[in-house]
């Protein structure tokens, strides 16, 4: 008898594409596995798909231009106001990264990775799971003559091939809601230094006029993303794997300067708004409606990571 499974996978529940004949009790590790794997195809198809003409990811005048006729990028023009967190992201890294060994962890086209590696950087390791992704940064690596120092592997970041405490610094930007989030943290607390640091960014799933849209524009988003962008009990979450947890938020006015980033008005928009969201955001009861959060995590928990084999990192 054919039956739909129900039984979640941390937390998803899947939809009629996951469909399969279900006969006996002791199939069903089989059953997770296979909407893993679903899920993990639909990533890399719709990843590939949207890099495929979009070799930068980091939004300008020019590029959204460029990419105006392309439907996947419709909401590019958001990302136009990003300003604050990218700065308070690149001081935070061109303090830490010269001299050390660094992980771009799902590095899309490699922009960071290659930007990380010009930090100075001894060793920067870029993983996706993106193959359209990887070649974009091997290409860029090169031009920009740092291909001896960043790398790029095709990689699940859910179960990295890396040997334990690895890494001093990991950069993580727009990536975990589209993972198994328990499954995230315990590989970055893996392969994360002892003392070493980590720096996330990633959209926040509290505000209902944001999630609205997203739910309105399917076709920007894979199938898990939507109902799987990081919340309060995530962050929590993440001290589980963690000692220390410390978030900043960024971007709610600010949104309302997206419409003037073709004007003059645009830079003093831009300002005036982000000094009102330096204010407004540190209030408990608002920070969570922001668009995004910038989080470090340090002090990983090595006693709450499964032990997993030093795997074929030798040329990274």
């Amino acid at each position: 008898m054919v039956e739909q499974v129900l039984a979640c996978n941390r937390g998803f529940s899947p939809g009629p594409e996951y469909t399969v004949a279900v006969i006996r009790p002791r199939r069903l590790k089989g059953i997770f596995n296979m909407i893993t794997e679903t899920r993990k195809q639909q990533e890399i198809d719709f990843h590939n798909m949207l890099r495929e003409d979009a070799p930068q990811q980091r939004w300008t005048v020019e590029e959204e231009d460029r990419l105006r006729e392309n439907p996947l990028w419709s909401n590019f023009r958001y990302y136009s106001i990003e300003r604050k967190s990218i700065d308070l992201v690149e001081n935070f890294l061109q303090a830490r990264v010269p001299g050390r060994r660094v992980l771009d962890y799902c590095c899309g086209n490699g922009d960071d990775t290659v930007k990380l590696a010009k930090m100075g950087a001894a060793q920067v390791c870029g993983i996706d799971i993106s193959d359209v992704g990887l070649d974009h940064g091997r290409n860029r690596a090169r031009e920009e003559g740092v291909d001896n120092r960043a790398q790029f592997f095709l990689m699940d970041a859910e179960n990295l091939d890396f040997p334990d405490n690895y890494f001093d610094v990991i950069k993580i930007y727009g990536c975990l809601h589209h993972l198994d989030l328990a499954k995230a943290y315990s590989e970055l607390s893996r392969v994360l230094k002892p003392d070493g640091i980590a720096i996330a960014t990633e959209a926040l799933g509290h505000n209902p006029i944001i999630h609205l849209y997203r739910k309105k524009t399917p076709h920007l988003r894979t199938p898990w993303e939507v109902d799987h962008l990081i919340k309060k009990h995530k962050l929590i979450q993440a001290r589980g794997y963690f000692g220390e947890v410390k978030p900043t938020f960024f971007h709610l006015l600010t949104l309302g300067a997206v419409p003037l980033r073709r004007t003059r008005l645009f830079q003093p928009a831009l300002r005036a708004l982000e000094a009102l969201d330096a204010v407004l955001l540190k209030l408990p009861f608002i920070r969570y409606q922001a668009w995004q959060v910038v989080f470090t995590l340090s002090a990983p928990n090595k006693k709450s990571t499964p032990a997993t084999p030093a795997a074929a990192a030798s040329s990274c």
